[in-house]
């Protein structure tokens, strides 16, 4: 059984980004885990361009108001979860053409091809609940963001 908080805490959490495409709101994100020390400066550029890859793949905006870029790679020693919200949405070239609300960033060693998968698998069941995601959007701190997390995984468990 995954408990996502043991991923997630109030440094890997971004409320109300603003940033209006991809790239950017990716670059963010990890310039955000670098401040945080959840994630090596260094490893910024290289980091950046492999979630890149992976969208030009397919968009992992996956509908719903969310996405869920991620990557396994030899720069994360372990799972790094990165949660961000937007009130507004930001283009992400969601599937659905909806903006995107929920960004879930996962990055992973490459030895954890089975932990990766199972937390991109409960993330995506967590924020397929509609009424979940509005209540992530409308959540004023981080603390109320954990709060809703322990509710969510228990009833999606």
């Amino acid at each position: 059984m995954i408990n996502i908080l043991d991923y997630l805490d109030k440094d890997s959490i971004v409320l109300d980004f603003k940033h209006k495409n991809k790239k950017n709101i990716l670059a963010s994100l990890l310039d955000h885990l670098i401040l945080k020390n959840k994630i090596k400066k260094e490893n910024r550029k290289e980091l950046l361009k492999i979630l890149l890859q992976r969208e030009e793949m397919g968009s992992t905006a996956i509908g719903g108001y969310i996405a869920l870029p991620h990557a396994r790679t030899e720069y994360a020693k372990n799972i790094v979860l990165c949660l961000a919200i937007s009130g507004e949405g930001v283009d992400f070239d969601s599937l659905d053409q909806e903006p995107v609300n929920v960004v879930a960033l996962l990055i992973s060693n490459q030895k954890e091809a089975g932990l990766h998968l199972k937390m991109l698998a409960f993330l995506a069941r967590m924020l397929r609940d509609k009424s979940f995601v509005q209540h992530l959007k409308n959540a004023k701190n981080e603390e109320d963001i954990l709060a809703l997390i322990s509710k969510q995984q228990k009833a999606v468990q």
